[in-house]
Parts: structure tokens; sequence; C-alpha cells
């Protein structure tokens, strides 16, 4: 996949969180969720999905992109990039949402942001696989198609998200 090279850390070293220690939450103890509390599902109840219904998708209709018609791809084709070249990654170089890359820099998925507080993901053969719900401390609550909770996302503080498994463990960052 090309992207543009602001959006790509394998060349923008100020995205990459290898090279850059404010962005890396082995380093950076406030991005961190093992050690920060605050960004913590498992110690904060409000970002948690499992107690806190208004981030939950089984829950609250609003972000439940099965009930919402605005926030789902295949009824709402201004966030489908199959039909919307403006936001398909693959024919637009200048595509400037975010894209996930693993912890080697390698891009897995990018973002279709339909609402502020939502994000949608979807792999290169442009089918959705995630849905983020942002929660009250700046980052994402992640759910896959099934609306079964995930992963999260944390803000790195840098207008970007590292993003982590259910067990706090940093598996990829989104740039």
């Amino acid at each position: 996949m090309l992207i543009n090279s602001n959006k790509n850390p394998k060349i923008n070293s100020n995205i990459n969180p290898k090279i850059n220690s404010n962005i890396n939450p082995k380093i950076n103890s406030n991005i961190n969720p093992k050690i920060n509390s605050n960004i913590n599902p498992k110690i904060n109840s409000n970002i948690n999905p499992k107690i806190n219904s208004n981030i939950n998708p089984k829950i609250n209709s609003n972000i439940n992109y099965k009930i919402n018609s605005n926030i789902n791809p295949k009824i709402n084709s201004n966030i489908n990039p199959r039909i919307n070249s403006n936001i398909n990654p693959k024919i637009n170089f200048n595509f400037s949402n975010l894209f996930c890359f693993n912890l080697n820099n390698h891009v897995d998925y990018f973002c279709v942001t339909p609402k502020d507080n939502i994000l949608l993901m979807f792999n290169f053969s442009l089918e959705m696989i995630f849905i983020g719900v942002k929660h009250s401390r700046n980052g994402y609550v992640v759910f896959d198609i099934n609306n079964d909770y995930v992963m999260h996302l944390e803000t790195d503080s840098k207008n970007g998200y590292n993003l982590f498994d259910l067990n706090n463990d940093w598996i990829g960052h989104l740039k």
C-alpha cells in the first residue's frame, strides 16, 4: 500500500514510535494504560464499555452501525470507500484519515470517520472490520463487526493513537 510520506512512520520519524519516544507507551508512562489508570479500561469504568452503556453499541443504538444507518457504510455511501473514492486510500493518495500500523510499522487498515465520536476501520479489501467509539479520555473503545469489545485506542498525545488489546498490551498505532 502506497501511503503519503507525512502519514508513513517508515519515512516520517515524528510519527514513528520506535524513534519518537514521546509517542511510545513503552517509554512514555503517561500514554501507557498499564501504568496510567486514567486510560486503563479495567480500572476506569468511564472508558469501559462493559460498565458504561454510553459507549457500548450493544446497548446504545446511536453508536450501533447495525441500527444507525448514518454510521453504516452498507447504507450510507458517503462513508463507504468502495463507493466514495475520496475516502479510499487505494485511489486517493491524499487520503487524510488515520492508518493503523502494527508494531513493525506495516499498515494493516485505515479509518473513516462518519461522526466525531465514531471511527470505522476497513481492511484494504475495503471491508469494515472494526468500529471505534470515542470515550471520555480522548481515546476509543473498539468493537468487531459483531459489536464485541476487542481492543482500545488511547491518545499518544501527538495527534495519533496507540492500539492496545484487552490485556493492555501495545499492539499498534494509528496515524
